[in-house]
């Protein structure tokens, strides 16, 4: 049972970097300016995160919600980052289920789940974060850092 498990993770992984090429394509790493994503752009890369944490997203009744303004219009929820929800639409209910709320830095597109605190990481997501720095020129911080901005204890 773990060998199936280890060759599913090993599959998904295969999938998920073959997938990278359409993805950079989509995101159109030549159109990130200095200011960092558009929010579009930040949806793009939480997209490849929540696949990767294998949420069905072709599914029509999972959705995002956002990215959420700051009290002033036009600003964002959270300095630097455009956070958004991850909702699923019950189709036997009237309610609808947050799964997940998520933060994604302008600058350098790291990801957060922003309810537990987790960054995430992984090799295609490395990927992403290394074209958007050739055009911000802005690293991923420290997980220290990070923590403090998001507003983790």
């Amino acid at each position: 049972m773990q060998f199936i498990n280890r060759l599913r993770r090993w599959v998904g992984s295969i999938c998920l970097l073959a997938s990278f090429p359409v993805f950079a394509d989509a995101l159109n790493s030549e159109n990130i300016g200095s200011a960092g994503l558009t929010a579009d752009q930040a949806r793009q890369v939480l997209i490849i995160v929540l696949k990767h944490q294998r949420y069905k997203m072709s599914n029509p009744a999972i959705w995002i919600d956002g990215p959420w303004q700051g009290e002033e219009k036009g600003t964002l929820f959270r300095s630097g980052y455009y956070d958004f929800g991850l909702v699923f639409n019950n189709p036997k209910g009237a309610a609808s289920n947050v799964l997940g709320h998520f933060a994604v830095n302008a600058l350098t597109g790291d990801v957060w789940e922003t309810e537990n605190c987790k960054r995430f990481s992984f090799p295609a997501l490395s990927k992403i974060q290394k074209h958007i720095f050739v055009r911000t020129g802005k690293k991923v911080v420290s997980e220290d850092v990070a923590r403090d901005e998001i507003g983790c204890e």
